[in-house]
């Protein structure tokens, strides 16, 4: 503020002394405005703006202090207002102030100071604006700051505080003023808050010290920033100490973590929980001479729920099956849940972890033999065992396990997890629902078999595959009415490969759709070639339970069928109980759109998997072929030989032909016969053969009534 800009009101009843006034300001450089007693004075004032008053005391329409009063109540609370006075005593004077007056001049003036003495105390009053604003800034940014601060003494003892939620305060405020932290925190908060006090009276701040509070209103999460303030010389050092709630970020963290750390479904850890809780294990035992037991699960027959009952059932299988998993551990084992983040409690031996999809982990501590983990492992598959309710459907979900253990299956965890699942996929090769432990033997199969895929893969491109036939003899003839396509692999630089060996693999690897639709194509292809060489035969060929599954199958074959000229009547399409009892509504679909085409539908391996009377029926079958295990013990099996006949009778009541695998011997195939068996299969009549040598045993004809003859006029 200029003084060219200062607005001075003069308010005196003396003509001479206003004029004199007016002189010594305008002389300084103020703008003067003159009033002529108290109620002129009062008058002049509200109808304009001023930044000083000079005010006589002794007025005789008013009186100084009353005006002085009237001023102060409309004015500005720093307006200064000066009294002039020719009373200097005490009285005069706190009368003066207790009007409201700011300061006062006693006479007689000196009138070349008096300049002087209005800019000191017009540059006063700036201060006390400036403050004020200064003020009014701390004042709002103290109200848009959510923290708690407050002020303490380098002995930790409250001086003052600010606090926008009375909620968050620990006590109330009148409980803690003049007294430490330590009498009024909990010892591990008192502490914390000292230890940040003492950082801050050293490198003058201190930051990120959080600390959890229990409330009555529910427990919260603090953090705290120190620092430290400049005091005068030789006064004690004090801190300001901000305490900000954090407990909606602690909780995120937390929701957060438990998403990086815990499988969202089940609640158990997951992958890169487990691993991390191994690897610390693994150092732990390494340090203390113990052993460990990783165990590895997989739900057998999981994904048959997903694909026949939906997601949601095999979501709430999933919650379950790891229920059953923490039962399967003893009650003071320790289970991983969601009320603990790393589940390290006193005396924990076991730990599960969902990896993902239906696989389960289980970390067994401290291992005395192997044996223990073997113990654990039995629990679980009995657990296992027990039938879940889905949808209404009694629902039995088994599980496979294998185990791994440390130290001599591995030295870190995903040494230690890969061996588990190594040994969990034996565990499913030698039937399921077992459990197994790793071995060195192990590997070099995975590696095998990981070879075996590789090569699996380039065997089209290579034309490694081929196809021999499988004679099938019609008795009421006498003669090979039909053969079946039966695959065979001469993997390059290993020979002849069974199928056996890679037909599981080629399914379990997703390669069994275009390896099918080759078979399907050369069968067809060669029965065509029969065909045109004037001999009458039919084939079979087999479709694998992913084949039956494909939703292009039925587009598949009827387009193989149009490209080769195959009358689609010579066409049979052999599929398992287990393929087409999986999902019945879609079984049947696909099974009328073949027999719309004229393709026949044989069961094979009847009697071997799920046979219901009520399915037949329902499903448009051409035959049903017996499988093997029943015929080997013919004739003199009595038992095999009345379940041969049952599965005769049936055929018959549904108008079903009957073929029968795995005839060996003469025998066989007479007792056969006499229970009115239609059609033969087996290493009797001939193994399976190259397509060029079909033709040869179309020509021939078995009698088997006598040793077997060759009609030589054909």
């Amino acid at each position: 503020m200029t003084a060219s800009l200062v607005r001075i009101l003069v308010i005196d009843d003396d003509a001479t002394a206003r004029a004199l006034m007016r002189a010594a300001l305008r002389k300084a450089g103020f703008d003067v405005t003159l009033a002529e007693g108290g109620e002129a004075g009062i008058r002049t004032f509200l109808g304009g703006a001023f930044d000083m008053v000079m005010l006589e005391v002794d007025m005789p329409d008013m009186s100084g202090h009353e005006v002085c009063r009237t001023l102060r109540a409309a004015a500005d609370p720093l307006l200064p207002i000066v009294m002039v006075t020719g009373m200097d005593d005490v009285a005069s004077v706190e009368h003066a102030y207790q009007a409201g007056a700011t300061d006062f001049i006693a006479k007689p003036i000196n009138w070349a100071l008096l300049g002087h003495r209005v800019k000191y105390l017009l540059r006063g009053q700036q201060s006390l604006q400036a403050l004020r604003i200064a003020d009014a800034r701390t004042s709002a940014i103290l109200r848009a700051i959510p923290d708690l601060l407050f002020e303490l003494d380098s002995d930790g003892r409250y001086i003052d505080y600010h606090s926008p939620r009375s909620d968050l305060l620990y006590p109330p405020a009148e409980n803690f003023i003049g007294k430490t932290v330590a009498e009024v925190m909990p010892p591990e908060v008192a502490g914390l808050c000292m230890s940040a006090l003492q950082v801050a009276a050293k490198k003058g701040s201190a930051t990120g010290q959080q600390f959890e509070l229990r409330l009555p209103h529910g427990t919260f999460w603090f953090e705290l920033s120190v620092s430290r303030k400049d005091n005068a010389p030789g006064d004690r050092p004090s801190f300001i100490l901000l305490s900000r709630d954090i407990t909606e970020r602690k909780e995120a963290e937390q929701k957060i973590a438990r998403l990086a750390f815990f499988d969202g479904l089940t609640g158990l850890p997951n992958r890169l929980s487990f691993v991390e809780r191994v690897d610390r294990e693994i150092r732990r035992a390494k340090r203390a001479g113990e052993k460990l037991g990783v165990l590895f699960m997989d739900l057998d027959g999981f994904k048959a729920i997903n694909d026949t009952m939906g997601h949601s059932a095999g979501d709430l299988a999933l919650q379950w099956a790891a229920e059953r998993l923490r039962q399967g551990v003893r009650p003071a084992d320790m289970v991983s849940r969601s009320t603990s983040a790393w589940g390290g409690l006193p005396g924990a031996e076991v730990e599960l972890a969902r990896l993902g999809g239906d696989e389960f982990t289980a970390l067994i501590i401290d291992v005395k033999r192997p044996q223990d983990a073997l113990v654990v492992a039995h629990r679980i598959l009995n657990v296992m065992r027990r039938p879940f309710i889905l949808q209404d459907r009694e629902v039995i979900l088994t599980a496979s396990v294998g185990i791994a253990m440390y130290p001599q299956d591995g030295e870190d965890a995903a040494t230690l997890l890969k061996h588990a699942d190594t040994a969990m996929y034996l565990a499913k090769d030698v039937g399921r629902d077992n459990c197994q432990f790793y071995s060195s033997s192990l590997t070099e199969m995975a590696l095998k078999r990981m070879a075996l895929e590789t090569d699996l893969r380039l065997a089209l491109e290579r034309q490694e595959f081929s196809l021999v036939y499988q004679p099938q003899f019609d008795v009421a003839s006498g003669r090979i009415s039909s053969v079946e396509a039966l695959l065979r692999w001469t993997r390059a630089g290993h020979g002849s490969v069974p199928p056996v060996e890679f037909i599981a693999v080629a399914e379990q690897c997703g390669l069994i759709l275009p390896i099918g639709q080759w078979v399907l194509h050369r069968a067809c292809n060669d029965a065509v070639q029969w065909q045109a060489a004037g001999l009458d035969v039919s084939v079979a060929v087999n479709l694998s339970p992913q084949q039956f599954k494909d939703p292009q199958l039925v587009k598949m074959v009827a387009d193989t069928l149009a490209q080769s000229g195959l009358n689609p009547e010579r066409l049979e399409l052999e599929i398992t109980e287990g393929a087409v009892m999986e999902d019945t509504v879609a079984t049947l679909a696909t099974l009328h759109a073949f027999r719309r085409r004229g393709v026949r539908i044989a069961l094979d391996d009847f009697g071997t998997g799920y046979s219901s009377l009520s399915y037949l029926k329902r499903m448009p079958l051409s035959s049903l072929k017996v499988d093997r295990s029943f015929v080997t013990g013919l004739p003199g099996d009595a038992e095999n030989h009345a379940i041969v006949r049952a599965i005769l009778a049936m055929a018959d009541s549904l108008g079903l032909s009957v073929t029968a695998e795995g005839v060996e011997t003469l025998e066989q195939a007479q007792a056969l016969k006499a229970m009115a068996c239609e059609f033969l299969q087996g290493f009797f009549f001939s193994r399976p053969v190259v397509a060029e040598h079909v033709p040869h045993l179309l020509r021939q004809r078995w009698m088997l009534d006598a040793p077997m003859t060759v009609d030589s006029t054909i």
